[in-house]
């Protein structure tokens, strides 16, 4: 996922530029703590079970499950859960009243982001986490922005971005 500053203003677009051209570490830091914000709160509303439409997840499949029980080092042992994932995730030890998306805390803990002057991106960095997320992404729609987050994004940017530019203007004089 990207964050990128537009605006359909040309004179915004313009200022923008500048900004980028005159300060770019400025920008730069802004889009990074305006990415670090937006994965806050993919965390927060994903462990409210919530997506980013503001709406709940469907709930865990209740179809038959066939799913290997032994932990990773042994060897394989295989159950069937007639109630599904829900069971499954009982069986586990971990809750299945609400749709989390955490099993282990490794997948949404994996989430980070990298920042330049022009866009940050908020990204997984492992591989097998990655391709977890693009699974669950599928069924819920958790990593994304709601259109009822999009107005608070852009006040921290401008919030960062006019605390930074103070700081960097004092120590200028």
């Amino acid at each position: 996922m990207k964050i990128t500053v537009e605006d359909n203003s040309l004179q915004v677009a313009r200022n923008f530029e500048k900004q980028v051209r005159e300060q770019p570490l400025i920008v730069k830091t802004a889009l990074g703590r305006t990415a670090e914000f937006l994965m806050g709160l993919i965390k927060q509303r994903t462990a409210r079970g919530i997506n980013a439409d503001g709406n709940a997840f469907p709930p865990y499949s209740t179809k038959p499950y066939f799913f290997n029980i032994t932990p990773r080092a042994g060897s394989p042992t295989y159950k069937t859960f007639e109630g599904g994932y829900k069971e499954y995730r009982n069986f586990m030890g971990k809750q299945s009243n609400k749709v989390d998306l955490n099993f282990s805390g490794n997948m949404l803990s994996n989430i980070t982001q990298k920042s330049t002057p022009t866009q940050a991106i908020i990204y997984f960095a492992n591989k097998f986490e990655n391709t977890k997320a693009l699974g669950n992404q599928k069924k819920r729609k958790f990593f994304a922005i709601g259109q009822k987050e999009q107005q608070p994004i852009v006040n921290v940017f401008m919030k960062e971005y006019n605390k930074l530019s103070k700081i960097w203007a004092n120590e200028k004089i």
